[in-house]
């Protein structure tokens, strides 16, 4: 595991690279693209468990910091457009390629960390395919359940308290955000038809997602985890999802796999793919 800061000298983001633990040079590596603001925080020991297991896989496997997040430089409210934090998944990607041989580059996204990975995939022929988890498809719905989840909190206190809230900034469940950023994440509607990558949807039972047009290229893993995203008793614990992960793991090794042996993962994932229909 190495720990360094890339990218520009003027917005500095931090890193961790996991090695592969596995003899041998490996050409596959996985980008983790995190989630915002207390969900960063809640999900940050999963996405390690994850990285490691997918290291001792033998890929090279990256976990970073979007700026004004975490160990990167910046303060959150100060990120004015979602284009500033796909502009480092695009670094994070450009750091990995140049580190290591990896001809095969995954994104690997969880809630609006998925988001972000599916804006960058759009136009980034080096993305050979993705993991969206539990993503986030429609922002509004998003913005309204976390601004609910913070007025439930406020609403707790013995004495009123007031956050941060005006035409510039907004405070939600402890991280200040800038209002041009929260307007674009509410415009956001993502819809997986448009992605040509293949890609691998891990969400819960009830969530509904666009079919993609492509037969082959979307798979869908329904897991039985509890939904605590929207719950305020598990704002302030660890999420934890090790049997997910694991899942996760063999999908991306299979994927890496399939890719070195066929070059076009989306033709033998079409049976995969229309079991999930």
């Amino acid at each position: 595991m190495k720990h360094l800061f890339f990218g520009n000298s003027d917005s500095l983001l931090f890193g961790v690279h996991h090695h592969p633990r596995k003899t041998g040079d490996s050409t596959c590596a996985a980008i983790l693209c995190p989630p915002m603001g207390q969900e960063y925080i809640r999900t940050h020991w999963c996405l390690r468990t994850l990285a490691n297991q997918m290291a001792r896989s033998g890929i090279h496997t990256f976990r970073f910091d979007y700026r004004g997040t975490g160990d990167s430089f910046g303060n959150p409210e100060d990120i004015l457009s979602i284009a500033q934090w796909t502009d480092d998944i695009r670094s994070a990607i450009e750091h990995v390629r140049g580190e290591t041989r990896a001809a095969n580059v995954m994104l690997i996204g969880l809630r609006l960390g998925a988001t972000l990975a599916a804006m960058v995939a759009r136009q980034n022929t080096d993305v050979n395919s993705l993991v969206f988890w539990e993503p986030v498809f429609c922002g509004k719905t998003y913005l309204q359940n976390i601004r609910q989840m913070h007025k439930n909190m406020i609403d707790m206190w013995v004495c009123r308290m007031e956050t941060p809230s005006d035409h510039q900034i907004e405070e939600i469940l402890g991280t200040q955000y800038s209002r041009s950023l929260l307007t674009e994440i509410e415009n956001i509607q993502l819809h997986s038809d448009q992605i040509e990558q293949p890609h691998f949807i891990v969400d819960l039972p009830n969530d509904v997602h666009y079919q993609h047009d492509v037969p082959g290229l979307q798979k869908i893993q329904r897991v039985d985890d509890e939904n605590t995203w929207n719950q305020l008793a598990f704002l302030e614990s660890a999420w934890l999802r090790g049997q997910t992960a694991r899942k996760i793991c063999q999908t991306a090794d299979d994927m890496f796999e399939r890719l070195q042996r066929f070059g076009v993962l989306g033709n033998v994932l079409e049976t995969s793919a229309a079991g999930s229909r």
